[in-house]
């Protein structure tokens, strides 16, 4: 499954509605600006929607599959802060020319910073919240009632609603979505995520 089959596979009607709304949004900043967040739980399609959104000329940045051994020689994995980690990606993208750019792939920082600090880990969305960027940016975070929920997210000390989107599954999107895979799309009815989905393909 390469990544060509995945960009000819069709956006399901929960990704579509976010895509136009980011997409708008974000071609329509003038300026310096804040950030913006994208989340979701587990096995919604974040990830996808963020590439979809990220085809050139818009920069795409997977932070753990990219650029993590970048972090890493400025600073020890336990020493990592969440300041330390938001200075690198406006160094990052700071590189960029595009309209706009997207950062992915923070889900084993988060974790880490939840499991072993968990009063460190909102100074991720406060040390983002305030950086003023010269381009738009949109922030990919996966939230989980383990590590990250979403209610923390929705405090206005955490980050404020006006700069953040949300992507949830429906039962029209799991059916496109098992069409795409060539599952039986009853199979949508009773996955509760992408992932499950997934799985029953695998199985099968």
């Amino acid at each position: 499954m390469t990544r060509a089959d995945q960009s000819r596979w069709p956006l399901t009607p929960s990704q579509k509605e976010q895509y136009q709304a980011i997409h708008t949004t974000l071609t329509r900043i003038c300026g310096r600006h804040r950030p913006f967040l994208l989340t979701g739980d587990v096995g919604v399609g974040k990830t996808f929607l963020a590439r979809r959104l990220g085809d050139k000329p818009v920069a795409y940045y997977n932070i753990a599959r990219d650029h993590l051994p970048q972090l890493l020689t400025y600073h020890k994995l336990s020493d990592l802060t969440p300041e330390a980690a938001v200075r690198f990606l406006k160094k990052l993208i700071k590189e960029s020319d595009a309209p706009y750019a997207i950062a992915d792939g923070f889900e084993p920082l988060l974790s880490m910073w939840a499991v072993e600090h968990p009063k460190v880990l909102p100074n991720f969305f406060v040390a983002l919240g305030r950086a003023i960027l010269d381009q738009p940016l949109l922030v990919v975070v996966q939230t989980s009632n383990d590590h990250l929920p979403y209610n923390a997210l929705r405090k206005d000390e955490w980050w404020p609603s006006e700069r953040r989107f949300r992507l949830e599954l429906t039962l029209a999107d799991k059916e496109i979505v098992a069409g795409n895979w060539g599952v039986d799309p009853m199979r949508g009815h009773v996955s509760t995520n992408l992932y499950e989905l997934l799985a029953t393909k695998l199985e099968g």
